[in-house]
C-alpha cells in the first residue's frame, strides 16, 4: 500500500483479485485472515509513480492537475451560493411587494359574535 494517508500505508498485502465499477479498476487486498479491502490500483506500487510526484520527491501535497480540479469545484460551490443567495434575496422582495398591509380591524362575523 503506496497511498502516504491510508492506515495500511507501507504494508504489503496479497492481491486477491480485481473488481471493476464506474470509478475505474479496484484491487482486492488481503488484510488478514478475515478481512479483504478494495483500493484503488493507483494507491499501490501496481500502478507506476505519477512522474510529478517522484520529482516533486513528496514535497508538494498536490499535483498542478489536482488544483485546477480543486479550484474548479470551489468555484461552482461559490457560484451556486451566489445564485441561492440572489433567489433568496428575490423571493423576500416578492413576498413584502405582494403581501397586504393588515389593520387590527373587527371582521363582520366577529362583531356580530360579539354582540349576541
Amino acid at each position: 500500500m503506496t497511498h502516504p494517508f491510508h492506515p495500511l500505508s507501507g504494508r504489503q498485502l496479497v492481491c486477491m483479485g480485481e473488481r471493476y465499477n464506474r470509478y475505474g479498476t479496484r484491487l482486492l487486498l488481503r488484510v488478514d485472515e478475515e478481512h479483504i479491502c478494495s483500493v484503488p490500483r493507483q494507491w499501490t506500487d501496481v500502478v507506476a509513480p505519477d512522474p510529478e510526484v517522484v520529482i516533486g520527491e513528496g514535497r508538494a501535497l498536490l499535483r498542478a492537475a489536482d488544483l485546477l480540479e480543486l479550484a474548479g469545484l470551489v468555484s461552482d460551490l461559490v457560484e451556486q451560493e451566489r445564485r441561492a443567495q440572489a433567489c433568496k434575496v428575490n423571493n423576500a422582495a416578492h413576498v413584502k411587494a405582494n403581501v397586504p398591509r393588515t389593520r387590527k380591524r373587527r371582521t363582520e362575523h366577529a362583531r356580530k359574535r360579539d354582540n349576541i
